[in-house]
């Protein structure tokens, strides 16, 4: 009787184990998402382009980078979908605005 109440307890906890190293990574992701934005933002911003290339090299597998100009300031939204199995898929979204600066052609 023990034995089933303890294979029942070491299978949740396990379930529950990954399901929490799984959301840290939801955070790890969501995190790279939101500094790869800014990088890519703040490089646009600046009018340096291959910078803005070279961090766009670097967002998170899988993801898509969109770019939105609009009256002198710049938006990077940098999305991607994640999933567990059957759990999910989870979407996660990094977006940053930040003006352009002066004199920078765009």
């Amino acid at each position: 009787m023990v034995t089933a109440e303890l294979a029942v307890s070491i299978l949740a906890a396990a379930v529950l184990l990954s399901l929490a190293a799984w959301t840290v990574g939801l955070v790890g992701t969501y995190n790279t998402c939101r500094s790869s934005a800014a990088e890519i933002a703040r490089q646009l911003a600046r009018g340096d382009s291959a910078a803005a290339q070279r961090a766009r090299d670097r967002v998170p597998q899988g993801a898509t980078v969109a770019t939105r100009d609009s009256e002198g300031w710049v938006t990077i939204t940098v999305t991607v979908r994640r999933s567990l199995g059957s759990v999910g898929p989870v979407t996660l979204v990094g977006r940053v605005t930040t003006p352009y600066e002066p004199g920078v052609q765009r």
